[in-house]
C-alpha cells in the first residue's frame, strides 16, 4: 500500500469514528449525573438512592407533625472555597415560590428560605441548618441541592427533615433530561413553552410535585397527639342542655 493509500484510509477511519461516536452521544440512555453538591451532608446516616420520586426513610408513621411550617434550604458548593458549602437561596423569590406550592395545603402554615443570618455565623450543614428551622419554630426543613453536569439535563436531590427529632423522613429526587434544550441566552422570561425545554424548570417542576406526594402522604399517616379532650375544656360542674327560647326571654316577653 502507498503512502497517498495508507493516509486516505487512516482518513476515512477518522471520519467513521467521529460519525459513530456522534451517533452515540445523540442516542445514549439516560445516566443519573453524579453525586450533587453536599450530598453526604444532607442525609448523614440515611441510606437513599437516586430514583426519581420520594422514598420514605422512616417506616414508623409521624405523632402530631402537623400542622407545621416548612424551612427550605438550597445548597451548593462555592467555586471559591475549596468547595464549601453555601446557601443559594433567593428570599424575595423562593419565599414566594415555595409558598405557592403548597397555598393548598391546609395543613401546612407556612414556608420559608433559610439564610446565612439564620446560622449566626455557623458553617452551612445539616445540622446547624437543623437548628436554625428549630429557633424559627419550623417542624419540617427540607435541605435540597441541584446539580446541572450538562448542558440538556439537571437533577434535583432533597431530604426532608423531622426538626423535633432530627430524624431524616424521606429522600426525594427529580431528574430532567431534554432533547432539544432551550438556549440560556433565551431564559430570560418564563413562559409555557420554556418550561417544557429548560432542563432546570422541568426538574424543578418535578421535584415540587414529588414533595407535594410526600407530605400528603405523610399526612395521612400522622397521628394526632390530641386524642382526648383540650385541656381547660371540661368543666367542673355538670352542664345543662340549651333551652329554646331561653326562659330568660320568655319571662321578659310575658312582662310586656
Amino acid at each position: 500500500m502507498t503512502h497517498k493509500d495508507q493516509m486516505i484510509s487512516l482518513t476515512v477511519g477518522m471520519v467513521l469514528v467521529s460519525v459513530v461516536g456522534c451517533s452515540n452521544h445523540k442516542n445514549d440512555a439516560y445516566a443519573p449525573p453524579a453525586e450533587p453538591a453536599g450530598w453526604s451532608d444532607l442525609s448523614p446516616g440515611a441510606s437513599v438512592t437516586s430514583d426519581e420520586g420520594y422514598r420514605m426513610l422512616v417506616p414508623e408513621a409521624t405523632e402530631g407533625l402537623f400542622p407545621a411550617s416548612i424551612a427550605v434550604a438550597r445548597m451548593g458548593q462555592s467555586p471559591y472555597n475549596n468547595g464549601q458549602l453555601t446557601l443559594e437561596m433567593k428570599p424575595e423569590v423562593d419565599f414566594l415560590a415555595w409558598n405557592s406550592v403548597f397555598d393548598d395545603f391546609r395543613s401546612v402554615s407556612e414556608v420559608f428560605p433559610l439564610n446565612d443570618k439564620d446560622l449566626d455565623g455557623g458553617e452551612v450543614s445539616a445540622d446547624n441548618l437543623l437548628s436554625a428551622a428549630d429557633a424559627l419554630e419550623a417542624g419540617l426543613l427540607l435541605l435540597y441541592t441541584e446539580s446541572r453536569t450538562q448542558f440538556d439535563r439537571c437533577s434535583l436531590s432533597g431530604v426532608l427533615y423531622d426538626v423535633r427529632s432530627r430524624k431524616a423522613l424521606a429522600a426525594i429526587h427529580a431528574n430532567s433530561l431534554i432533547t432539544d434544550p432551550v438556549m440560556p441566552d433565551d431564559r430570560v422570561a418564563k413562559t409555557a413553552s420554556m418550561e417544557e425545554s429548560d432542563p432546570r424548570l422541568v426538574a424543578i417542576g418535578s421535584f415540587e410535585s414529588h414533595v407535594r406526594d410526600c407530605l400528603r402522604r405523610l399526612m395521612t399517616k400522622d397521628k394526632s397527639k390530641n386524642v382526648g379532650p383540650i385541656e381547660g375544656w371540661i368543666p367542673a360542674y355538670p352542664v345543662e342542655p340549651l333551652i329554646w327560647p331561653s326562659t330568660y326571654q320568655g319571662t321578659n316577653r310575658n312582662r310586656r
